[in-house]
């Protein structure tokens, strides 16, 4: 599925020469990130359907991110977690692609968990994240 727009989430902050909607500069309280990413994400409306990146603690928030986007109706192209904390997989999620982007980074802790990212069958790519992202918005 082509990509209509690139959501780059609080905690995920990367200058991508793609159409983006660039949320990575509000900070947002652990409780309330969810529910507030959804809602900037409802108001500006982006072009569906949505990549969405996840950074680091962030990423363990993809799920309950991507049930908000399917309860507005919103599609999302698939989800990419860079350096990530993974998150718990449910009866329906992941509903779209999963990358997991390991850059050089990565602590040994990180890369650690890719395994379990591999044997879920998510892709697993190391490297730059800019570049990577770019790539997988590219796809078609």
């Amino acid at each position: 599925m082509a990509v209509g727009t690139v959501v780059l989430t609080p905690g995920a902050s990367f200058a991508l020469a793609l159409p983006t909607l660039d949320l990575s500069d509000h900070h947002l309280p652990p409780d309330e990130w969810t529910a507030r990413c959804a809602l900037m994400i409802a108001a500006a409306n982006p072009a569906p359907p949505a990549l969405l990146v996840l950074a680091r603690d962030h990423a363990a928030n993809a799920p309950a991110l991507g049930f908000a986007q399917r309860s507005a109706r919103r599609a999302v192209a698939g989800y990419v977690l860079v350096d990530p904390v993974l998150p718990a997989v449910g009866g329906d999620w992941p509903d779209a692609p999963v990358t997991v982007i390991l850059t050089p980074g990565a602590d040994t802790d990180t890369r650690s968990a890719a395994l379990g990212a591999r044997l879920r069958g998510w892709e697993v790519v190391e490297g730059e994240a800019v570049g990577l992202i770019g790539q997988i918005a590219t796809r078609p």
